[in-house]
């Protein structure tokens, strides 16, 4: 009888002693910044929008465009490699369009741009 009460005990003690180091490992990892827990990073939007801006060439254009012409997906990750492309529309005349196409890369993790 004294044997089960031992094993019994023995057991519980194996239990707690598995969920304190699991406790302890998943608190260490929060507090450590894990990936899994770190919010995805996205550009800013006006910061991307002012760069389209000064990269168009006001020929295309009847008056110099404003940050309200330009168009870029939203929530864009921070990821080196990913390219899309933002449009700027605004007013045209006889000889200019008034619409523009900026080809944007993001260089690196840092959030560094590259247009084109």
């Amino acid at each position: 009888m004294t044997d089960q009460r031992s094993f019994a005990r023995t057991v519980i003690a194996l239990s707690l002693a598995v969920i304190a180091c699991c406790a302890l490992t998943f608190t260490i990892m929060l507090l450590a910044g894990s990936p899994a827990v770190q919010p995805q990073r996205v550009l800013d939007q006006d910061a991307l929008a002012r760069a389209v801006l000064n990269n168009v060439k006001s020929a295309d254009f009847a008056r110099p465009p404003t940050i309200d012409d330009v168009s870029c997906p939203a929530s864009i990750p921070v990821e080196a490699g990913r390219e899309f492309k933002c449009n700027v529309d605004g007013v045209g005349d006889g000889n200019s369009s008034g619409n523009a196409w900026v080809k944007v890369k993001v260089k690196d993790d840092q959030g560094d741009l590259s247009l084109g």
